[in-house]
């Protein structure tokens, strides 16, 4: 092989490993930009979820609460009512 073909022969090789390159760049950046949609999109999934789940951990609260309230007011009553039974 002559130097003047090893030289072609480097060059065009140089050209593809440029194309080549080029091409990865463009794969890698489509891939960056799908992929951001996608963590968006989930992130924006997951804060609803969040959001959810703390509205009905307050709705259960408030729930407990007065059940717990109805619990002490039957209590109260059913010893109210005990001690008319026994006066009579």
């Amino acid at each position: 092989m002559t130097d003047k073909e090893f030289q072609k022969f480097v060059i065009e090789h140089l050209v593809k490993l440029n194309e080549g390159q080029e091409k990865l760049n463009q794969a890698i950046a489509k891939i960056e930009i799908e992929h951001g949609e996608k963590f968006s999109a989930l992130f924006d999934g997951y804060q609803s979820i969040t959001e959810t789940l703390a509205d009905h951990s307050a709705r259960l609260q408030r729930i407990e609460d007065k059940l717990e309230t109805h619990e002490v007011q039957i209590k109260v009553l059913d010893s109210t009512k005990s001690n008319k039974r026994k006066v009579k």
